[in-house]
């Protein structure tokens, strides 16, 4: 006994020095992808709008150069709204505001032990909770500017709300999650063969009615849809097999529960012992691999992290009829916490590379003199949100100049420079010169100078364009 509470300190003083140190590494690191969307909603709640700013939205009014992808997106009676819901920034703007990034991934890394210390609440295993420690690989999370470590407590919660049969708090927790992440929808259809139901089901159902009509009858009034806007936007849903190949990849690098979830459920079915909560949790997760509409970006399986407590919930079912001697947990233990080490670290580099190159494309962008830049990649667009505070004016083209009448705004909007950023090969051109339809002098831009962006990992190409141009032309 005295040595099994020495090997579980061992590993709780594991993760707590390995958070520690992957925390001191990312302090430094630069927003990029939807991470630099989150950090714009930080800033813009706290200073009292829910909305995403466009000093083009009267000349612009179909955001046809907004610089963000239509996903990222909503348009409401001329009102700007993100597609990342607003519980994130509400909560945690003012902590971000008054103590900067640091204060926002202290937050984010208490928030993460906290989930753990109410799942051991609710389970009493410290095993289990040292699984759910490093199961996965969420915790990288804790060092980043997103929802998912919010997300992860929220769930915790609610399992632990649940457990204690606070049913109208379990069915507020459960809509709101609902609403934030749509594929948590199939978190409702698991939780029968986890928790008590058979005395709470009813009840769960009324409130569950009744808050998710109070969640539409809101969601319609402010955005003009029923659906949460997480899914109207993703409505053209394609099938797409790389797609599920990549992400049952990332599962099994970076979820190796799901992997000790698997063996225990073959060995269950090898031994014919019938485990229907294994088969409709294998069932939803390649659900989920099947109709997940992107790869979710940042090179983890996040549409899948929500099943997470589930795989060990499972893996907890199939051992307890059957008495598994602490050293076999601890080898266990000990060979996914040095894996998920490896991993966290091995993604911390990567994190840390991408970010150098969005901090050298940003000092880069800001020497450009000009304050209007064009882009015709909404990666790099969003690269460059940040300069939103350096008063610059980001545009994205979604169509050839020719197509979107981008002349035409240009004029309107009385814009007679810009630089054109671009990396090579373009799926928009800008041409030279750009003319202007109905015009009746200086009627074209004109392509002055062009050269590669400085200090950058890309061979990024910026072109500077003035209305009529002048003689100093160097290509």
């Amino acid at each position: 006994m005295i040595q099994t509470k020495k090997a579980i300190g061992f590993f709780y003083g594991l993760g707590f020095l390995t958070f520690s140190y992957l925390f001191i590494k990312t302090i430094q690191i630069v927003s990029f992808s939807d991470f630099s969307l989150f950090e714009w909603q930080l800033k813009q709640t706290f200073q009292g709008s829910l909305q995403l700013p466009y000093p083009f939205i009267r000349t612009d009014p179909s955001l046809e150069f907004f610089p963000l992808p239509n996903l990222f997106f909503h348009l409401t009676n001329n009102r700007i709204d993100s597609t990342f819901p607003n519980l994130y920034p509400i909560l945690l703007s003012p902590i971000f505001h008054f103590f900067g990034r640091v204060g926002l991934q202290i937050t984010q890394l208490l928030l993460f032990f906290l989930s753990l210390w109410l799942f051991f609440q609710m389970k009493r295993d410290h095993f289990l909770t040292l699984l759910l420690m490093f199961g996965a690989s969420i915790p990288i999370y804790t060092n980043l500017i997103h929802d998912t470590i919010l997300i992860f407590f929220l769930e915790i919660l609610l399992f632990y709300v649940l457990h204690k049969k606070l049913i109208s708090i379990a069915s507020f927790i459960t809509v709101t999650l609902v609403w934030m992440r749509p594929e948590m929808v199939f978190l409702i259809l698991l939780l029968p063969f986890y928790f008590e139901w058979e005395t709470i089901w009813k009840k769960y159902i009324v409130w569950l009615l009744a808050i998710g009509i109070c969640f539409v009858c809101i969601n319609y009034s402010f955005f003009g849809t029923v659906l949460p806007l997480r899914i109207f936007k993703n409505g053209n849903f394609k099938w797409n097999l790389e797609i599920c190949i990549y992400l049952l990849r990332l599962l099994l690098e970076q979820i190796p529960i799901f992997t000790l979830f698997l063996i225990l459920s073959l060995y269950q079915w090898f031994q014919k012992q019938k485990s229907f909560h294994s088969l409709t949790l294998l069932f939803i997760t390649a659900l989920i691999i099947i109709l997940s509409p992107n790869t979710g970006g940042h090179n983890t399986p996040r549409y899948l992290y929500f099943l997470t407590p589930f795989y060990l919930f499972s893996i907890h079912q199939i051992v307890k009829n059957n008495l598994v001697k602490e050293w076999k947990w601890m080898i266990t233990t000990l060979l996914i916490s040095f894996y998920s080490i490896y991993q966290l670290n091995y993604h911390t580099k990567e994190i840390i590379k991408i970010s150098k190159f969005q901090s050298n494309t940003l000092s880069a962008l800001k020497e450009i003199p000009e304050q209007t830049l064009v882009f015709n990649n909404s990666d790099f667009s969003f690269v460059a949100i940040p300069l939103l505070d350096q008063n610059k004016n980001l545009i994205l083209l979604r169509k050839s100049p020719e197509e979107s009448g981008f002349s035409s705004f240009l004029t309107l909007n009385k814009i007679n420079s810009f630089v054109f950023v671009e990396l090579p090969p373009s799926p928009y051109e800008i041409p030279n010169p750009l003319l202007i339809s109905n015009c009746s002098s200086n009627c074209k831009y004109t392509r002055i100078k062009t050269s590669a962006l400085p200090n950058t990992m890309l061979p990024i190409i910026i072109s500077t364009y003035h209305r009529n141009g002048d003689s100093e032309t160097n290509f």
